[in-house]
Formats: structure tokens, sequence, C-alpha cells
């Protein structure tokens, strides 16, 4: 939805998924919704564009739900509007997203960031439920991620705490870019065999 010029008669719409600068970037999405040459997103990983349009969808899927059912029972029906439908999302939970606050410890052997990890979990009290050894739940997976993960509440916030190799650290970040580009990461599963075997 191409938009080269803003001006009083421009919708929310067109404002939200327009494209002020045709660069093919979303305006709410781009760094510079008025610069053609500065082409860039505010976060590449994450859509608010796709977003709204995901809970669009969403509503029009449950209007197709609701509306029989109301008029088989003579009942009224609403569908929560969009803003309403992320706000309450995001304030459902009570911090804000698990992992809203995200902590990284990098070490060189696997043993010593699974010693710092358990130390951490002993020092902030993170529950048992809290705790993910990935190498242990991911192991016979053909999901080649490993790490230790502590998820908890730090001061009203949810929290993600990573235990990590620093070669588990580089291959976890190439596994990131890929699954992003193609959802598959399979190709990483003989390299994260041998860091594995050689105590990473």
């Amino acid at each position: 939805m191409v938009q080269t010029l803003a001006n009083k008669n421009t919708t929310n719409k067109q404002y939200i998924h327009g494209d002020y600068d045709g660069d093919g970037v979303p305006n709410i999405d781009d760094k510079r919704p008025f610069d053609k040459s500065r082409k860039g997103s505010v976060n590449p990983e994450v859509s608010l564009s796709k977003t709204i349009r995901y809970v669009d969808q969403k509503r029009r899927e449950a209007k197709k739900i609701a509306k029989p059912i109301a008029k088989k029972y003579g009942m009224q029906y609403r569908i929560k509007d969009t803003y309403s439908a992320i706000n309450k999302a995001v304030r459902l939970s009570p911090g804000v997203t698990s992992d809203f606050i995200g902590l990284r410890k990098e070490t060189i052997k696997r043993e010593e960031a699974k010693k710092k990890w358990m130390l951490f979990n002993k020092q902030q009290n993170v529950p048992k439920s809290g705790q993910d050894n990935k190498y242990k739940t991911l192991a016979g997976t053909n999901n080649p991620y490993r790490a230790f993960h502590s998820n908890l509440m730090i001061k009203k916030f949810g929290a993600e705490a990573q235990f990590r190799t620093k070669k588990f650290g580089k291959l976890n970040d190439k596994m990131h870019t890929e699954y992003k580009k193609t959802g598959n990461t399979k190709r990483f599963i003989p390299f994260s065999k041998r860091l594995i075997r050689l105590g990473f």
C-alpha cells in the first residue's frame, strides 16, 4: 500500500500500513518513513504491521464463528477491536512478557556455564519449573540449540537468563538468522553434536 504523501485525508490504515517513501517497508515499521534512501526496519525480526494484520484476520475469523451462534440464540455479539486485543494480550501477563528482561552469560566450556547457571538459580530462587537445561530437554531432537535457561520474575518483570558457551553462542546466533530466513536449522545439527562432544 504505497502512499507517498501524508495529509489530513490520510486514514489510520494508510498511516500504519502505507509506505510514504515507497521503499517497501510499512510506515509503522520504517525507521525513516519519509526517506527512501534510508531503508530499514525499527526491528528487522518483528513487524507491527504484520502483527496488526494478523489480529485483524483473527477478528474476521471470530466474527464468522460468533455471528451464527448469536443469531441462533437471539443474542448480540461483539469482537474485541484490534487495539484492545493487543493491549489486553500485553497486559494479561504481569511481567509484560516472560522474557521482557533478557540476561546472558557466556563461558568457555559447558561445565562452567552450568555452574554459573546453577548458582544463579540458587541465588535468585528460580523455581524448578523455571529451569531448563536444553542439553537434556533438546537431546534426541532435531533442534541443534543448546544452552541453560532460567525463567523468573525480577521486580515484577518477566526475565529470561541464558547461560551458554561462546562457541554455542556463535552457532546459536547463526541458527537464529537462518531460522528467520528459512524456518529450518537442520544443517547445523552435525556442528552442534561436535560441540557437545567437545564439552561446549
